[in-house]
């Protein structure tokens, strides 16, 4: 294993400057992949350095990415912290409330943005800013092209050179916003000292050959994916980039990749998508492939069975198909995975490594890796984090990947980190004797019935939603008398409906008997598994649109639990 020598983000770019891949970046360009060498990312990242300073762009200016993922995020990110200047990633699909706040917030002034039709979007209080396009060009002041200043970064390159900047490690390098799910972006203000220290844990956990090939799906504006990027860059593997996400299935057959990072939302998918095609197969093909996938749902499978051996030739080995074949490492985060879903994808030979974190911290607090991964679990806690078990069962942890604070909240910092420098999670947790980590709930989200009974609602939002025709459950309990849930519906149930019949609404749909009575007899299954006070009591099916843009959803599809009660306080009402 390779120790790393570089303590900042510039000093890594200085170390992948010494890599080698023709096929290091690639992006799809009219259906086809085209590469970028660690040679041309080298200098792109200088010339570009040298136009953004040329530009008037300074040492500590907060700059915004405002880009869908791509190897020009990274190019451009990297050519900021050059300058020393502060990256502000912002989603590609976030509201334009939050986006807005955002720009606001960071005082930022400068922007990198790949989408027109977003400008728009921007209001003109922010009309301030200097914009760097990518993919259009507007003749205007203040805005510059991103393909004309990288030549004019070359003319100066090749006049005057090219001076690194020298970065400390107690520098702020990004300030990433996260809404948790109240709604309410905080800016995290994290440093060098932060991302690297996560690399270097990652690292010794890990420690990827160069020959892995990954394929990346999730934004760069999530801390997750840009650590896990981060950590791709500083192996020198190839990297390849999903141009939309309802293209990822067809990808992962194009790129075949080795490893990839995923919330669990698409797993889920896959998951049930699998049961799906089951249930469409000729009666043969059906019996065999139900038997096998119930024998994938076992918790201690015997992988040395004549059995499995039957069942991994027929049809375990089309399923990995589904991935390209190839995939060792699949790191799912953002979000809990289900334990049943996760030992089905191992059980079928798609590695699932559960992780855990907070961009507060970086964000990797704990994770499963090669040789040290229980199912269930978040994995175990990273070489340099220290935890501990607090109050209410909440897990404090602390460490070199701990965040400088929040942007702007002085008050909202010294209640996340107490004086003795231990972040407050907000997630009830456990440590098993093997010192795997459980995360069981968030603590605001054990709900308090006005009767004085404790509901967990996450535990009970994840056994809706798995429920053919629910996508998301919102658990209904704070100072009520009794349990009620709101229940948005899965849209693809519904468009493979309208395929049949073009002229059926959503609303007709979900008010089939079939679907109607199938809903409810799950719900009443599963109140049996709960104490009385947690039994859903009422519930009311909703077919509106629920995303990231209408901020209802966080960018990693998580519920924003109070934009929804607000949204939708007149039916809650209505259950009581």
């Amino acid at each position: 294993m390779e120790n790393y020598n570089f303590k900042t983000y510039n000093e890594l770019f200085t170390h992948i400057c010494n890599l080698d891949n023709e096929y290091f970046l690639n992006y799809l360009s009219n259906g086809t992949y085209k590469n970028i060498s660690t040679t041309t990312f080298k200098n792109k990242v200088i010339c570009l350095s040298l136009a953004l300073k040329d530009m008037g762009i300074q040492k500590g200016d907060t700059v915004g990415i405002f880009a869908k993922s791509s190897p020009f995020w990274l190019i451009f990110d990297f050519a900021i912290h050059e300058v020393g200047a502060i990256s502000v990633p912002i989603f590609a699909n976030i509201s334009t409330e939050n986006l807005n706040f955002e720009i606001n917030d960071s005082a930022m002034k400068y922007m990198f943005i790949d989408s027109q039709e977003r400008l728009k979007d921007i209001e003109e209080k922010n009309s301030h800013l200097t914009f760097i396009t990518h993919n259009f060009c507007i003749k205007e002041p203040n805005f510059y092209n991103y393909d004309e200043i990288l030549v004019i970064g070359q003319q100066i390159c090749d006049s005057k050179g090219f001076i690194p900047h020298k970065a400390e490690e107690e520098e702020i390098f990004s300030i990433i916003y996260t809404s948790g799910n109240t709604g309410t972006p905080k800016g995290v203000m994290l440093t060098h000292k932060n991302i690297v220290s996560q690399l270097q844990d990652i690292n010794k956990l890990i420690d990827l050959p160069q020959s892995q090939v990954a394929l990346s799906l999730l934004p760069l504006a999530h801390i997750f994916e840009r650590t896990v990027m981060s950590y791709y860059l500083s192996r020198g593997i190839s990297i390849y980039f999903v141009d939309d996400i309802l293209n990822v299935a067809n990808l992962m057959k194009v790129v075949k990749p080795t490893i990839m990072t995923v919330v669990p939302r698409l797993l889920e998918k896959i998951f049930n998508k699998i049961k799906t095609q089951i249930l469409e197969k000729p009666f043969f093909s059906k019996i065999i492939a139900s038997l096998a996938f119930s024998y994938a749902l076992k918790e201690n499978l015997d992988k040395s069975s004549f059995l499995f051996k039957i069942y991994d030739k027929l049809v375990y080995s089309k399923f990995r198909e589904i991935f390209g074949s190839r995939v060792e490492k699949l790191v799912s985060g953002g979000a809990p995975l289900s334990k049943e879903i996760a030992i089905f994808f191992v059980n079928i030979g798609v590695p699932v490594y559960q992780g855990y974190g907070l961009t507060e911290f970086s964000p990797v607090i704990s994770t499963n890796y090669p040789n040290a991964n229980k199912v269930g679990s978040c994995g175990k806690v990273i070489p340099s984090a220290k935890v501990k078990i607090g109050e209410n069962k909440e897990l404090l942890v602390s460490g070199p990947s701990l965040m400088k604070g929040y942007l702007n909240q002085e008050e909202l910092t010294a209640k996340t980190i107490d004086k003795d420098g231990w972040l407050h999670t907000g997630d009830v947790a456990f440590l098993d004797e093997e010192g795997y980590l459980y995360i069981t709930s968030r603590v605001k989200e054990i709900f308090k019935t006005s009767t004085g009974e404790y509901v967990n609602a996450i535990d009970i939002e994840h056994q809706l939603s798995k429920n053919r025709y629910i996508e998301f459950a919102v658990i209904i309990a704070q100072n009520r008398k009794y349990t009620t849930a709101l229940l948005f519906v899965d849209k693809e149930k519904y468009n493979l409906a309208k395929k049949v019949n073009n002229n059926l609404t959503i609303e007709e749909y979900y008010k089939r008997s079939d679907i109607i009575e199938d809903i409810s007899n799950y719900i009443k299954k599963l109140n049996k598994s709960l104490n009385q006070w947690e039994r859903v009591v009422d519930y009311r099916i909703i077919t509106n649109d629920i995303s990231i843009e209408t901020g209802e959803l966080t960018p990693s599809l998580k519920i924003a639990r109070n934009k929804i009660e607000q949204k939708y306080a007149n039916l809650i009402n209505s259950m009581y």
